[in-house]
């Protein structure tokens, strides 16, 4: 058995093999994986190879991800498989071993994945679970929004309004928690194509795009994916609504399912429109493993500091025990100058008292869950938990379908 990179001339063998385990009918999409994408690398694929045959294989696709207010550098995961006949013999478990050792290698601060098996195989090897929260609602045929006449909302032209819809989605998405940084050529990317990352619609005033909306109908049901729309001019939200609904009404749809949380301003307005029950979903199995914890950590440092020279208050120095899983210990210090340091152990470090699961720390780090819903020793000095607020708010965290891969 070995495990590597693949080379250029086992790439139709990883093709082949994705087919057998996923569509038969996928070999086009598969090698548009491979072709379309401008930033692929063959050690992206790895594989494991026994006697000359890839047998297992998987794909990293290299990212940067917003965690909290800070971006960090994410080693995406997918395609995981192996040949039927060379399955429960713990091949596609060594490649996920290996793998972790590549992302560490090429500079990765966080493992990604989506899995549609059980996630119990990946927990065994220390992959943990975090939910991304949708909602679905009846769509009454009498529903409607209110919508200004200023906006004109039109189909998405690729030609011409691309650019300003990838200008718009850096500054709709900047520190939004869970979400990923588009490059520009990542938009044109032909596996963006493929999951449908451009948006159905745009709402335009006086000649310039403020807002976005990414939906697809099936039947019954309508899935809405994104939306964006210009910070401070929500209004545009608005049009966007009263477009979805006139379309759902033309189609007939029954359904709309979300697939971001109901708490997002999109969605509160939808929800107020439609004036129906709405049932919460988790949309989909993500998994994060941390490829070092103390340098992912570090990377939050410098939004940390912001959010510390932003705070109403001033701290004092000091030093807290971060509660980390699986018993490691992270130091977080606050010196005199405001700045902030990640370090190993520190003798005047205050414990907390507290002991997270590894859901809770991760919901902490990316803001699904604030401090203050953290129950800490009750000996714990009012400053700290200030200090603490202070770093870890709570954030609805979003990561965009059309990202998923």
């Amino acid at each position: 058995m070995e495990i590597r990179g693949a080379r250029e001339s086992e790439l139709e063998q990883v093709v082949e093999l994705s087919c057998v385990a996923f569509n038969p009918e996928g070999h086009e999409r598969y090698w548009q994986y491979i072709k379309g994408d401008s930033s692929y690398r063959p050690s992206q694929t790895r594989v494991v190879v026994v006697n000359d045959r890839v047998v297992s294989t998987l794909r990293v696709w290299e990212r940067r991800m917003w965690v909290g207010a800070s971006l960090v550098t994410m080693g995406g995961i997918g395609g995981v498989c192996t040949h039927p006949n060379y399955r429960s013999v713990g091949y596609a478990s060594a490649l996920m071993r290996d793998t972790i050792d590549y992302l560490r290698t090429i500079g990765c601060d966080l493992g990604v994945l989506f899995t549609i098996i059980p996630e119990a195989f990946y927990r065994q090897l220390g992959w943990t679970s975090f939910p991304l929260h949708g909602f679905s609602i009846a769509c009454d045929a009498a529903a409607q929004a209110a919508a200004s006449s200023e906006w004109q909302v039109t189909d998405f032209n690729p030609e011409t309004d691309l650019d300003a819809v990838a200008e718009l989605y850096d500054i709709a998405n900047a520190q939004q928690s869970g979400t990923i940084a588009r490059t520009r050529a990542y938009w044109d990317m032909a596996p963006c194509r493929i999951r449908g990352v451009l948006p159905t619609v745009i709402a335009r005033r006086d000649g310039h795009i403020s807002g976005y909306l990414n939906y697809e109908m099936d039947e019954k049901t309508v899935e809405v994916h994104e939306v964006g729309c210009v910070p401070n001019k929500l209004e545009v939200l608005n049009a966007l609504v009263s477009h979805l609904l006139k379309a759902c009404a033309a189609q007939e749809i029954e359904k709309i399912e979300v697939k971001f949380p109901s708490q997002h301003p999109f969605a509160e307005r939808l929800i107020a429109a439609c004036n129906s029950p709405v049932t919460p979903t988790e949309r989909s199995k993500m998994m994060l493993y941390a490829v070092d914890l103390s340098v992912l950590l570090r990377r939050l440092v410098v939004g940390w500091e912001s959010r510390i020279a932003d705070a109403k208050e001033t701290f004092t120095p000091l030093a807290v025990k971060l509660p980390v899983p699986n018993n490691q210990q992270i130091v977080i210090r606050h010196n005199a100058d405001g700045t902030l340091q990640i370090v190993p152990e520190d003798a005047d470090a205050v414990d907390l008292g507290v002991d997270l699961s590894e859901a809770d720390f991760w919901q902490l780090l990316f803001g699904e869950i604030g401090w203050e819903h953290v129950s800490p020793d009750a000996s714990v000095s009012p400053e700290i938990s200030a200090f603490l607020e202070t770093l870890f708010p709570k954030r609805d965290v979003i990561f965009w379908v059309p990202d998923q891969y």
